[in-house]
């Protein structure tokens, strides 16, 4: 078991058994302790629910990235059903427009949440691309005009 376990690992893991000192492990039981102790006692508790209400988009901050956030931040929360996760996310937004959308017309689950809150991303993103496109021709208008100057 322990010369196929390496075949298996990937990424971190995988980079963790090959610093293993040459010789250091005897059995599969070693082997897996070794493994539970580097791992497992790493990792982070739990959050409450309530942690969720921390969570706002910040100013400047696009929907997508707050969007992210948020889905991330809910993976290391315990407990969180979708009502917690559902007035949590709304309760963070800083989108007027967004927000009295999601009251018309509330979202049942998180994921009807998500489906709605990809419309407003792409339309973030649609009026983000004229934006750019419109910088890019007010330089350009700017530069043909300075040469007939």
């Amino acid at each position: 078991m322990c010369r196929s376990f390496p075949t298996t690992l990937k990424g971190a893991v995988r980079e963790w058994f090959t610093k293993l000192p040459s010789l250091s492990i005897d059995n599969f039981e070693q082997l897996s302790s070794s493994f539970l102790r580097h791992f497992v006692g790493g990792q982070r508790p739990r959050r409450p629910a309530y942690h969720l209400l921390t969570i706002k988009q910040g100013e400047k901050e696009t929907l997508r990235s707050y969007v992210k956030r948020f889905t991330r931040e809910t993976l290391e929360v315990d407990e969180a059903d979708d009502n917690v996760q559902l007035t949590t996310f709304k309760a963070g937004l800083k989108s007027r427009e967004f927000v009295v959308s999601l009251t018309k017309n509330p979202p049942k689950t998180m994921a009807e949440m998500l489906l709605k809150a990809q419309k407003y991303m792409n339309a973030e993103d649609a009026l983000a691309a004229i934006r750019d496109e419109g910088k890019t021709n007010e330089k350009g208008r700017k530069e043909e005009d300075n040469r007939r100057g």
